[in-house]
């Protein structure tokens, strides 16, 4: 019963995306003192650029890939660079495999609790009257009923109700460099693992308190077209191999338009960056290391690469030889 709410919440979700993109990549539209402040903060950044880099110690190579979960095009010519090394590779790890995804989804209703607020206070509750007006106005843009949205936890109904109009759409639009990795090692019989179960990704997204859920939700439900600018520019980083840059300007756009205390601002981006990259990342550490194989592909997030926190570092700090490589 729930999991087919949750159906028609996505399928209503993407349905409101059909609203004509209106985003930018906003690098093109810096200052120059904006664009020497942003090299600045990359140039501190270990690792800010690049999409593939190899990993050695020993006989061991891995070679690490930053993904992007949505479909694109330029993927092709990603994949055809990518396909030999799939093949000769004694495993291929992602962050969920399609079997790993459909084990959660299969025995969805044991994990409804990831999902649905426990009993106490409404989210109404949790508001502010602005806060709770927009909400409502987004729910009714998207037709969804206000008894069953309240039900919901703060962080999925930024999933559901906010985002960006920009993202690939139809039957492929979930084709991204990640399932495209996983459908080759499957045809090149290549073993395909996961760095995480689907309960421990979600939880962690759910990992804030609350009342700090409420606070995201909030700033979600007023950005407009900054969602729209937030996905043009990350995706356009991406392929240009500069993840970091896309991150640092997400951080300039929160710090500006958030209506908080610069205190509840830094603390609330700190948390955010911890549950979906950094402790994720000391997460897959074990498990990338038990993995069996002189050649190993591990391909992720490209938000999960640079950084002191992030996956190419804490590969370095194990004692590995890094090498950016052709992507």
């Amino acid at each position: 019963m729930f999991r087919a709410l949750l159906t028609i919440l996505f399928c209503l979700a993407a349905m409101s995306a059909q609203a004509r993109c209106k985003g930018v990549d906003i690098r093109g539209h810096l200052s120059a003192s904006q664009l020497s402040a942003l090299q600045q903060e990359v140039a501190a950044i270990p690792f800010a650029e690049g999409n593939h880099w190899t990993a050695t110690r020993g006989a061991q190579t891995i070679h690490i890939v930053g993904t992007m979960h949505v479909n694109d095009p330029r993927m092709n010519k990603i994949m055809r660079n990518l396909r030999p090394i799939i093949k000769q590779a004694d495993a291929v790890l992602l962050e969920a495999s399609s079997p790993e995804s459909e084990r959660f989804w299969n025995a969805f209703e044991d994990h409804r609790s990831l999902f649905v607020l426990p009993k106490g206070p409404n989210i109404k509750d949790m508001m502010s009257v602005t806060g709770w007006n927009n909400l409502t106005e987004a729910a009714d843009v998207r037709r969804l009923k206000l008894g069953e949205v309240v039900k919901l936890k703060p962080w999925f109904l930024s999933m559901i109700l906010t985002g960006s109009s920009c993202g690939p759409r139809g039957l492929f639009a979930s084709n991204g460099l990640d399932r495209r990795i996983e459908k080759q090692a499957h045809r090149a019989r290549t073993p395909v693992g996961s760095l995480e179960t689907v309960e421990s990704a979600i939880g962690m997204l759910g990992n804030q308190p609350l009342k700090d859920q409420v606070q995201m939700l909030q700033y979600d439900l007023i950005r407009t077209n900054g969602s729209d600018h937030g996905f043009v520019t990350t995706r356009e980083a991406y392929f240009d191999q500069v993840m970091a840059k896309g991150m640092i300007l997400e951080q300039w756009r929160f710090n500006r338009e958030f209506p908080g205390p610069k205190s509840m601002r830094a603390r609330l981006w700190r948390q955010t960056q911890d549950n979906l990259l950094t402790q994720r990342n000391k997460n897959w550490m074990p498990i990338i290391d038990r993995t069996n194989g002189n050649l190993l592909l591990v391909a992720v997030g490209a938000a999960h690469l640079p950084g002191q926190s992030g996956i190419l570092n804490l590969l370095h700090k194990a004692g590995y030889d890094l090498q950016r490589t052709t992507f």
